[in-house]
């Protein structure tokens, strides 16, 4: 699948499926000079594009000046799974092959991956027969409730790369933007005092916010499919608003306000593990305390 999804020249139109909401979206890959090159489109609505060239990605959407991030994902479950290594998955994910159906009239081989914890979600996939790319993907919860589904409806295949690929090999798109933290996280004041297993700490810094000045702590968490962004920042409203808990299909957002701080968890993964990370976070002990500790 990973093979494939990266060095094979298609077409393939997907419906994205939550909450009721079907969104239509059409993902155009090719190869041109060894070079990797994706399209990403919502075909309905305001519209809303991601170009991927290289090891970059180009986001033009609705009401915001586009941009170019250095990265090679695109967003989305599908690409998260279809660019990761095999053994990172296997230490959180046990894999069984679940029979054989069929998508978008092509023959389809159903593979389970099933959360070794309940700290994150299920997914079922299923895989065209021919090329092992995902047709179908489906996310689902603890419980093994469907929370939300990717569905191809067409998959073309070409020899070469198409000339829209061509196109989009040659034009023009937004510089990289450069991301510059205030201080590096050496100096931060916030430490994650829990992490679910398998879950690692990709990044993290400190930097000012644009529209107030205030500075946030932020770390990025992954274990492979999942990410999870967690923010802690000042918190300028009433210490006793609840905790509120915002979802769209797998994606949770999580805020609660802890000892004059607004924390804030975004993530696929369940709202209880988002809640668990949030709540654990603790002031940074200082040099000395560490000191100390070390030395007992």
């Amino acid at each position: 699948m990973r093979q494939s999804y990266s060095t094979l020249n298609y077409d393939l139109s997907y419906i994205q499926v939550y909450e009721g909401i079907i969104e239509p979206k059409r993902l155009s890959h090719g190869v041109l000079d060894g070079v990797e090159i994706s399209y990403l489109s919502y075909l309905n609505g305001p519209p809303t594009e991601y170009v991927q060239r290289g090891k970059n990605v180009s986001f033009f959407e609705p009401d915001i000046e586009p941009y170019t991030l250095a990265t090679k994902l695109l967003q989305g479950t599908v690409f998260q799974i279809v660019n990761q290594d095999l053994t990172r998955l296997q230490k959180s994910y046990d894999f069984v092959q679940a029979g054989k159906s069929r998508v978008a009239g092509r023959p389809a081989q159903v593979i389970r991956m099933s959360p070794k914890d309940a700290d994150r979600y299920g997914y079922l996939l299923w895989l065209d027969r021919h090329t092992s790319l995902p047709l179908r993907i489906d996310t689902l919860d603890q419980h093994g409730q469907l929370v939300e589904q990717m569905m191809a409806i067409s998959l073309r295949l070409y020899n070469e790369a198409t000339p829209w690929i061509a196109e989009l090999a040659a034009v023009e798109l937004p510089a990289v933007v450069k991301i510059n933290p205030s201080a590096s996280h050496d100096d931060s004041q916030w430490r994650l005092d829990w992490v679910p297993k398998g879950f690692e700490l990709v990044s993290s810094d400190r930097h000012s916010l644009p529209l107030t000045g205030d500075t946030v702590d932020y770390f990025m968490l992954s274990d492979g499919v999942s990410v999870i962004s967690v923010y802690v920042e000042p918190d300028t409203g009433n210490q006793n608003t609840p905790e509120p808990v915002a979802r769209k299909g797998a994606t949770n957002l999580i805020t609660i306000n802890q000892k004059g701080k607004r924390i804030t968890v975004v993530g696929d993964i369940p709202a209880e593990t988002g809640l668990r990370i949030a709540r654990a976070i603790a002031p940074e002990l200082s040099p000395q305390t560490k000191g100390n500790l070390n030395g007992h």
